[in-house]
C-alpha cells in the first residue's frame, strides 16, 4: 500500500464558522475523520491554516523543501488547499521539482467540509484514491477529475466544477513515472511582469515594464495587438527583457495567421498552458 503524507495549509475544505466569517480551523486529524478510506496509510502534516489568497511563493517554497525532504519516505503527497491560489501552487511545485518521481495531488473546495451538500469530502476522497492507486503526476483533484498543473486555471467562484484544463487533458489511470533526475529548484528570483493587452494601453505603461527580466503578454486572440504596442515591446526587447506571448482566451494557440499577428514570430509564444504555470515556467527558467 501506497505511503502518504497529506500536508494541510487551510483553505476553504478546512473553514468552519466564526462571527468574522468562514476562517480555516480543522487540521488533518479533522480531516480525515470525513475520508472514506480510514484504512490508507496516511501521515499529517499541519503545514499552515490559512486563505489561500494569502499564500506567499515563501509558502510554496517550504511546501516543497517539506515533500522534497520525505520523497524517500512516501510513495505520495496529499496537500490540502484553498482553491483561490490553487493552480498557482500546483505550477510552482511543478515547476520547482522536476523530474520528482511521486504523485503531488492538490485538493479543495468551495464549500467547508462540515457543510451540508458540500464538494469537500468527494475532492477529499479522489485525492486520497488517486494517491493509493498509483503515480499521477502533479495535478488538482477536482470534481470528479484530475487535473494537470501545467493545464489547470480556475474557471468559476463558486460552481463545483471551479477548475478546467486549458487543453481538456485529464488524467485517467495512472501515468508513466518520469526517467530521468529529479531535483528541488531554488526560489525563483526572476522578476516576471504580466501585461494583458487592451486597446487603450500605451507604450508609457508598457515601458515601466523594462526593469522586468521577463513579461508574459496576453495578446488578443490568435495574436493580435496594436501596432504601437508592438513597438513598445520591441524596444523592452531591445533592452533585454524576453517577451512572452499568451492569447487571452482560455482555449487555443497563438498563430501568425494574419498579418497583423507579426509579434508572433518577434516573441516567445507559450501555449498549451495555463497562465498560472506559464509564470513560474518563465520564473524558474523552463521555458
Amino acid at each position: 500500500m501506497n505511503r502518504i503524507l497529506m500536508i494541510t495549509t487551510g483553505g476553504t475544505l478546512a473553514c468552519t464558522p466564526t462571527e468574522n466569517g468562514l476562517m480555516p480551523t480543522l487540521k488533518g486529524v479533522d480531516i480525515m475523520e470525513y475520508c472514506a478510506y480510514q484504512d490508507a496509510d496516511i501521515d499529517i502534516c499541519d503545514f499552515k491554516l490559512i486563505d489561500s489568497s494569502i499564500m506567499t511563493d515563501d509558502d510554496r517554497a517550504e511546501l516543497a523543501e517539506i515533500i522534497w525532504g520525505n520523497r524517500d519516505d512516501y510513495d505520495a503527497f496529499i496537500i490540502t488547499h484553498g482553491t483561490d491560489s490553487m493552480a498557482y501552487t500546483a505550477a510552482y511545485l511543478d515547476c520547482a521539482l522536476p523530474g520528482f518521481k511521486k504523485s503531488i495531488i492538490i485538493t479543495g473546495a468551495q464549500l467547508p467540509l462540515p457543510q451540508e451538500g458540500t464538494d469537500a469530502v468527494d475532492n477529499l476522497n479522489l485525492a486520497v484514491k488517486s494517491a493509493m492507486e498509483g503515480y499521477v503526476g502533479t495535478c488538482l483533484a477536482i470534481y470528479h477529475r484530475l487535473i494537470p498543473a501545467k493545464s489547470a486555471t480556475k474557471m468559476e467562484t463558486e460552481g463545483f466544477t471551479a477548475f478546467e484544463s486549458v487543453i481538456k487533458d485529464y488524467i485517467e489511470g495512472t501515468r508513466e513515472v518520469p526517467a530521468g533526475e529529479e531535483k528541488l529548484m531554488e526560489k525563483p528570483v526572476r522578476k516576471v511582469g504580466l501585461i494583458y493587452i487592451t486597446p487603450n494601453l500605451d507604450a508609457e505603461t508598457i515601458a515601466h515594464y523594462q526593469d522586468c527580466d521577463a513579461v508574459l503578454v496576453l495578446v488578443l486572440g490568435a495574436g493580435g495587438m496594436p501596432k504601437h504596442q508592438e513597438a513598445a515591446f520591441d524596444a523592452l526587447k531591445e533592452k533585454g527583457v524576453k517577451v512572452y506571448i499568451k492569447s487571452q482566451c482560455i482555449y487555443g494557440k497563438v498563430e501568425a495567421i494574419y498579418e497583423a499577428h507579426s509579434g508572433v514570430n518577434k516573441y516567445i509564444p507559450v501555449v498549451d498552458t495555463s497562465i498560472d504555470w506559464a509564470m513560474y515556467a518563465i520564473m524558474f527558467g523552463v521555458i
